[in-house]
């Protein structure tokens, strides 16, 4: 059974929705995301809840105001910065997801009121990862480097067959493209092939399948998925 989320893990996972993290932080966001199921899941529903927030805001140039504030705060305490930044993005949302918010968090008494302008950043190369999991016992973890076109995909958990696992990609066609056969055990670095690069995409599926070494990559699979997953750009 999956352990819940501690509070910490809760915040960490909507901060790495919201696009905040950067260094140390982002990276070890990024290593729970791939083994850690429940705190993937957790960043999937922030994203979810916090993507439709912005759709009526126009973008513009923010004010120069949290770099001051930080600066008046009189405790350095890392938690209070990281509550402080994190309603930072915040802001964006509305009142009703800020009362969310408030329910499932305690923070520290906040600054006074100020108007903030909304913020949007989009990275030119947002890497993508997925989780993979299905009913058979087949664990694996995939992040995917847009800027390379590398596919990393790392065997967690494979049921005992004859058969190899091959990698495949289902975009919102429906039609399973075949990504090549990958390790049972350990991690396999897929090149992409330039043709298929655009279908690994937020929302696609990536799948795993049994299938016959001989005449790999298949054109279709041949039997169904023994692990599968959505993919989401962070």
């Amino acid at each position: 059974m999956t352990e819940p989320l501690s509070p910490d893990h809760d915040v960490l996972a909507a901060e790495l929705a919201l696009g905040v993290l950067d260094g140390a932080e982002r990276a070890e966001a990024l290593r729970l995301t791939l083994a850690d199921p429940a705190f993937a899941a957790a960043v999937d529903a922030w994203r979810a809840r916090l993507e439709p927030l912005g759709d009526d805001f126009a973008e513009a140039a923010p004010p120069d105001l949290w770099p001051a504030i930080e600066a008046r705060l009189e405790t350095r305490d890392v938690g209070a910065v990281r509550q402080l930044r994190f309603w930072r993005w915040g802001a964006i949302g509305s009142s009703a997801l800020a009362a969310s918010l408030a329910a499932l968090l305690v923070f520290a008494p906040a600054p006074e009121p100020i108007t903030v302008v909304k913020e949007v950043v989009r990275a030119p190369d947002q890497m993508a990862v997925a989780q993979l999991g299905g009913e058979a016992g087949a664990s694996l973890a995939a992040n995917y480097d847009p800027g390379q076109g590398t596919l990393r995909i790392r065997a967690l958990e494979m049921p005992s067959s004859d058969l190899a696992p091959e990698l495949w990609v289902i975009p919102a066609d429906g039609v399973p493209r075949s990504l090549g056969l990958v390790s049972p055990q350990g991690t396999t670095s897929v090149a992409i092939p330039a043709k298929l690069r655009a279908l690994i995409v937020d929302g696609a599926t990536l799948a795993v399948t049994m299938e016959p070494v001989e005449g790999a990559p298949h054109a279709a699979p041949s039997s169904a998925p023994v692990a599968a997953g959505r993919i989401s750009r962070i």
